[in-house]
């Protein structure tokens, strides 16, 4: 009888050895994946703009949802552990209703067509922008930005690429309130 309650002690210890195997091997664990959020969506904001008024299309190329990082002059990797939050286009949709509040009324449009970080240890922000004044004057321009980090890894990546991303704002800004 004991003899019996030993094996069967051992077939147990053995089936949840293999459970237990199998369930670490398959599962990734939860500190491997990162979630990015841009820095300065962490500040209150002093009002919003509706969706409407303010866009951001983003270029098929940036990645959505991982970071992207620039291997050499032909590879672009986007990174499969160092996620955004919520996906890029929703942050940066986010921080772009939060400028230019007192205006509202008016239209910005954003084509973003580079938020990378290259291999030469830089954040690359630069695309186009549309703006149409309430007074149907449009004006058009150009952005690019490149901000050396001032720290390696993603987290580096992501702080420089959020000050890239707001210096190209604060230029968009400027040259709309000086027309």
């Amino acid at each position: 009888m004991i003899q019996s309650l030993k094996q069967k002690i051992n077939v147990l210890c053995i089936a949840v050895s293999t459970v237990l195997l199998v369930c670490a091997c398959s599962a990734v664990p939860a500190d491997q994946v990162k979630h990015y959020r841009l820095p300065h969506l962490n500040q209150s904001s002093n009002g919003y703009c509706d969706a409407q008024s303010r866009r951001v299309r983003i270029d098929a190329g940036i990645g959505q949802d991982g970071v992207m990082v620039q291997k050499s002059d032909l590879l672009m990797v986007e990174a499969k552990n160092n996620r955004w939050l919520g996906g890029l286009d929703s942050q940066l949709q986010n921080s772009l209703q939060r400028r230019l509040t007192e205006q509202c009324g008016q239209t910005l449009q954003l084509s973003l067509m580079q938020f990378y970080g290259n291999n030469q240890g830089e954040a690359v922000v630069a695309g186009y922008w549309h703006y149409r004044a309430e007074s149907n004057d449009v004006l058009s321009g150009h952005f690019e930005q490149r901000i050396p980090l001032s720290s390696d890894g993603y987290d580096g990546l992501v702080r420089a690429l959020d000050r890239a991303w707001l210096a190209s704002l604060d230029e968009i800004e400027q040259a709309i309130n000086n027309q």
